[in-house]
């Protein structure tokens, strides 16, 4: 397998294209593997509320803001651009991650990360092999200087998310993030001390799982075990006490549940949606973002996914406030199209769009993204005529 990490630009791009064209089939018809994801309908099937009209504002709202170009500085030969990053004690070469996705058949019928001999269950995906999957996301991220997450889903007896996650994590020196569900107190307490057994770099709960279509309020009536159930500041606080490790609260909408992550004892928190999956007609992540660090100020690292595709997009998050940047269905692909090679193309041709924007913005470190670096246009109407308000 290549170093991707030594590949020129077009190169990866070209790899990226090939990659998705071999994902394609495996992904379909919930997915086309497009070029570019929007999220829009009625060519993507992926995000399951019932409009999906936040998963593609997510996306929208993230192409109103634009770059300062502006190439007058003390440069060099590209060598200059640092987009190195810390992460709770481990150093990464970019501040992007995928974001974690569990279930992976359950998610596209047709993948090729099955377990041999396995078969599907009363219509449940009890033939997906989530610890090929993850260790693709694990050592696909590993291979670009970065930290894979994993995810956690609905218990089934014939499958196990979670645990195939961490022995992924495990196997590759606690070089991730497990991202557990609300659930009961005592079954987040055993997955915590998985997680710190696995030697997770940082632990997450995704808070917003509570609205998601199998775990919402009609979710007694599934037929699969595990309920789900919001926390206050104080709960989360005592259930995350068994550990040292930092954790993160995924799922942060509000400058008021940001302070409230800060009242539970939280190291870090992503500002997400849920790809538009737990609540429909929500604002766009990349909205509510300089609110949220308004709000907090530097009290607590902020992450952001939603809608994110480009290098270009991460460059937004990180002048508006954010640390980092999670990119979901985007990798999710890659892994289908080419394992972990397939992640690591995917990411790389991330990190090199950052690097020139970077380049072409006159910023040679991340410190040096400001404010100042985008412009966020507003559109108004006056006089019957359409204005751009920078």
């Amino acid at each position: 397998m290549r170093d991707v990490t030594k590949m020129m630009y077009m190169e990866l791009r070209q790899e990226w294209n090939r990659i998705l064209d071999e994902a394609r089939p495996r992904v379909a018809p919930r997915c086309r593997a497009c070029r570019e994801c929007d999220s829009a309908r009625p060519k993507c099937g992926f995000v399951s509320s019932e409009r999906g009209k936040s998963g593609v504002r997510n996306y929208e709202k993230l192409q109103e803001i634009h770059l300062a170009c502006d190439t007058i500085y003390d440069g060099g030969d590209g060598d200059e651009i640092d987009t190195s990053a810390g992460f709770f004690g481990t150093e990464m070469s970019a501040p992007v991650f995928n974001a974690p996705i569990a279930w992976v058949s359950n998610a596209f019928p047709d993948s090729h990360f099955k377990r041999p001999g396995a078969e599907r269950v009363d219509g449940r995906a009890t033939d997906s092999d989530d610890y090929a999957y993850t260790k693709a996301l694990i050592e696909g991220c590993a291979a670009v200087g970065s930290i894979g997450w994993i995810a956690d889903s609905k218990h089934h007896p014939l499958v196990h998310f979670y645990e195939d996650g961490l022995r992924s994590i495990k196997e590759h020196g606690g070089r991730g993030v497990p991202t557990i569900k609300l659930w009961n107190d005592d079954t987040m307490t055993v997955k915590i001390r998985q997680a710190d057994e696995a030697g997770a770099v940082a632990i997450a709960t995704d808070i917003d799982c509570v609205g998601l279509g199998d775990m919402s309020i009609n979710a007694k009536y599934d037929t699969l075990p595990g309920l789900v159930s919001p926390k206050s500041a104080r709960q989360l606080r005592e259930v995350f006490s068994v550990t040292e490790k930092p954790y993160i609260l995924k799922g942060i909408m509000t400058p008021k549940g940001a302070v409230k992550a800060c009242e539970a004892g939280a190291s870090g928190i992503v500002i997400s949606n849920h790809a538009g999956n737990s609540l429909d007609q929500s604002l766009a992540t990349i909205e509510v973002l300089e609110d949220i660090r308004r709000a907090v100020g530097d009290e607590i690292r902020i992450y952001i996914d939603g809608g994110f595709r480009h290098g270009e997009d991460v460059f937004k998050a990180l002048a508006l406030g954010a640390d980092g940047v999670l990119i979901g269905r985007p990798v999710m692909v890659a892994a289908e199209g080419a394992d972990a090679y397939g992640v690591s193309v995917c990411l790389q041709k991330v990190i090199w769009e950052l690097k020139n924007a970077m380049r072409m913005t006159g910023c040679r470190s991340l410190q040096d993204i400001t404010r100042d670096k985008v412009y966020t246009a507003k559109r108004i109407l006056n006089g019957g005529f359409l204005c751009l308000v920078i």
